[in-house]
């Protein structure tokens, strides 16, 4: 099996072009911390679920993922 390559058609940005990272303030820190509080069960279900389907091998492959996604950007193209 070959695998495609999955460089994406447009040039990343430059790091002057490229937003830099900066650490959560206080604010968003909290805000973020309670988010995943409330989430907690719904985040730790999805974990679990998707555990289970990699340990089923029940996956997809980079080249699947990169095929759909290059499949959706062709059919929104055809639909501008």
């Amino acid at each position: 099996m070959t695998s495609k390559s999955t460089k994406p058609d447009a040039e990343l940005p430059t790091e002057e072009e490229d937003e830099p990272f900066r650490p959560m303030t206080e604010a968003e820190e909290a805000e973020m911390d309670a988010f995943l509080f409330r989430n907690r069960d719904e985040i730790n279900a999805s974990i679990r679920k998707a555990r289970e389907e990699f340990a089923r091998g029940d996956f997809y492959t980079l080249d699947e993922v990169m095929a759909h996604l290059e499949a959706d950007r062709i059919a929104r193209a055809r639909r501008s």
